[in-house]
């Protein structure tokens, strides 16, 4: 039976989510079974989880899968549903079985053209369903054209179609190069590759695979998603100094992508300014040739 209603001190207000005959309205939160589906609405709220418990003092359900039916959301994977004096509550043990109605409301989702592009989270969201909602709330979404409450959380809660996460290409490089200056400790070093732009419009970009030669560094690059086209190259070392403090000698002496052992201390201390804009957290110390690393070298 679809059933509306109008809360007490919001008149004229609707909700456009259904009331389902086999949610049935209750008036204490102890009355619900841990394991059902637990429902509050207001006149600001429409939400549902899986109950789990009631917390400490018997004042609020503890939930599993919280879903904002107002909106048609994910909010949570758990959380508190805190009732107040003038919401109304509703809970249902009508849940997923190998009944008739579990069976064509599961079809309905196996049908969705995302469950059928996503085949390594299927059986999470089938879990995340089940445990999410009622076979007849799906089966009445699909009657009313609303099945966007359905695929919506579904989308927010696995990150997949509209809701897939964009990775930052460019904060993943920095963040890798800054972990690899941090790992380097008191005589070790790393061979590095870098794009230094002639301009201020552009941050310069930095990339490492530890000590391998700048050939071999150049070639890694070149199959990463955010390669770019280096124009210097070198050698970072790490020395403690007094106190034991971090100073990372820095030289641009690759023999493929600068002067070797000839590259200036100009050219180094371009490099240091560079590295000092992306991470001002360390010290550095600009060397000529390959100060940073030694003559006898052929990288």
């Amino acid at each position: 039976m679809n059933k509306k209603y109008l809360p007490s001190g919001a008149p004229g207000f609707i909700f456009c989510s259904i009331m389902l005959k086999s949610c049935q309205e209750i008036s204490s939160i102890t009355e619900a079974p841990p394991g059902s589906i637990v429902r509050r609405q207001n006149a600001d709220k429409d939400q549902q989880g899986r109950l789990i418990q009631l917390n400490e003092d018997n004042s609020a359900w503890v939930v599993a899968e919280v879903i904002d039916l107002k909106e048609g959301q994910f909010l949570a994977e758990g959380g508190i549903i805190r009732v107040e004096g003038t919401d109304r509550i509703f809970c249902s043990t009508a849940l997923f079985g190998e009944d008739e109605n579990s069976q064509k409301a599961l079809d309905i989702l196996k049908n969705w053209v995302l469950f059928g592009k996503s085949p390594q989270l299927q059986a999470q969201i089938l879990e995340f369903v089940k445990t999410s909602f009622l076979p007849e709330q799906i089966l009445q979404w699909k009657k009313d054209d609303e099945l966007r409450n359905l695929f919506v959380p579904v989308q927010m809660r696995f990150k997949i179609g509209k809701y897939t996460e964009k990775v930052d290409l460019d904060k993943l490089r920095a963040e890798r190069f800054r972990s690899q200056l941090a790992e380097l400790t008191d005589g070790k070093h790393m061979t590095y590759v870098a794009f230094v732009p002639r301009d201020t419009t552009h941050e310069p970009m930095f990339f490492s695979i530890g000590t391998k030669p700048h050939l071999e560094t150049k070639k890694v690059l070149g199959e990463q998603a955010f390669g770019f086209h280096p124009n210097h190259g070198g050698h970072i070392k790490c020395v403690l100094e007094a106190e034991n403090s971090p100073v990372l000698l820095t030289d641009a002496g690759s023999n493929d992508l600068g002067g070797g052992i000839h590259a200036s201390l100009a050219e180094a201390e371009l490099i240091t300014e560079a590295l000092k804009s992306l991470y001002p957290e360390f010290v550095y110390r600009p060397l000529a040739g390959r100060g940073a690393f030694g003559l006898n070298q052929s990288y």
